[in-house]
């Protein structure tokens, strides 16, 4: 059992990409390939960002519901997804959030570049739990915007 919860995977990486940026129009995976990543991954966003500035997220990764149902229809338990419920201590809820997150990569030996899906009713609680994953080594951690 891999006792480290964060490796690298390319590969789970650039196939969340390339459903995510499908979802949103962007073409084949080959075109996705052949055109700039900042490019393609600006362009996925710009329906999802949050309109709140304080619910934008360091990685600036953010995904509409149908996106992020998309990607979890297709990719199943190779995606992450988690919701972080709003309460009275914001830190306890992305610490719980985080376990979770911890938890199911351990059981489905995910990497950590695995798409993980945040959820929250406060986009901000979202956005830190995204945040804070980033600093873990999460590479592909995606704020679903509501």
């Amino acid at each position: 059992m891999n006792t480290n919860p964060v490796r690298p995977v390319t590969t789970l990486s650039a196939l969340a990409l390339a459903l995510l940026l499908g979802a949103c129009g962007a073409g084949s995976v080959d075109d996705i390939r052949a055109e700039s990543p900042l490019a393609a991954t600006s362009r996925a966003q710009a329906q999802a960002l949050p309109s709140d500035p304080g619910a934008h997220t360091r990685a600036g990764r953010y995904a509409t519901p149908a996106q992020a149902a998309e990607l979890e229809d297709r990719m199943g338990v190779l995606a992450i997804p988690v919701n972080v419920e709003p309460g009275p201590d914001a830190a306890a809820a992305v610490e719980l959030a985080t376990q979770i997150v911890f938890g199911l990569q351990a059981a489905h030996d995910l990497r950590a570049d695995a798409p993980v899906l945040v959820r929250s009713a406060d986009l901000r609680l979202g956005a830190a739990l995204a945040n804070r994953l980033g600093e873990l080594g999460y590479s592909n951690v995606v704020l679903v915007s509501h």
